[in-house]
């Protein structure tokens, strides 16, 4: 049989559809409206179906026609074309974060001098056990997150002795050095 991609997924509300109809046969402009296929495509399927010709119509029993929907809603072809479809949704919508994300801008300051555990920028605040960020919206979090991993990047053991509280690192928060910090779009 040709593609049934177009109608497959839709098994569920055709499936409903006929339960709700109430003539005994379908005929081709029905059939098109009900699974949502032009003359050609719905003349192949109502023969697939079992359709038949009655003087110049072409017609399909709605039971028959209903009980082989069901069998197609039960069987593995319409949970595959399910999965398929979800594993593309799903594929879009990682792609739509993505690009969202990546239009994203984090201020960060350019000189690695700026990036140091003892020269925390205002805002940002690493006790023992505890790390506090003040921050005015996600572009602004992401800046501060940043210079916080870049500084730890430069002097692991530093860092490990002010957020773990071994050793005698003295953290100061010079504000003026740090306002030295220029800023760049990265």
């Amino acid at each position: 049989m040709a593609s049934r991609k177009s109608w497959l997924l839709r098994v569920p509300e055709i499936r409903q559809e006929l339960i709700v109809l109430d003539m005994p046969v379908l005929d081709r402009p029905s059939f098109e409206r009900l699974f949502h296929v032009k003359r050609r495509r719905a003349i192949q399927l109502m023969h697939f179906f079992g359709g038949y010709q009655s003087s110049q119509a072409f017609l399909i029993d709605r039971v028959a026609l209903l009980h082989q929907v069901e069998a197609l809603a039960a069987g593995t072809e319409f949970a595959v074309e399910a999965a398929r479809k979800q594993r593309l949704m799903d594929s879009i919508e990682k792609v739509r974060k993505h690009r969202a994300a990546a239009a994203v801008r984090i201020l960060a300051a350019p000189d690695p001098v700026c990036h140091s555990i003892t020269n925390l920028p205002q805002g940002i605040a690493l006790e023992v056990g505890s790390l506090h960020v003040d921050f005015h919206g996600a572009e602004d979090l992401f800046g501060k997150l940043f210079w916080l991993a870049q500084a730890a990047a430069d002097d692991f053991e530093v860092f490990r002795a002010s957020a773990e509280g071994s050793g005698n690192a003295v953290i100061s928060r010079d504000v003026g050095a740090a306002a030295n910090c220029s800023e760049a779009k990265i």
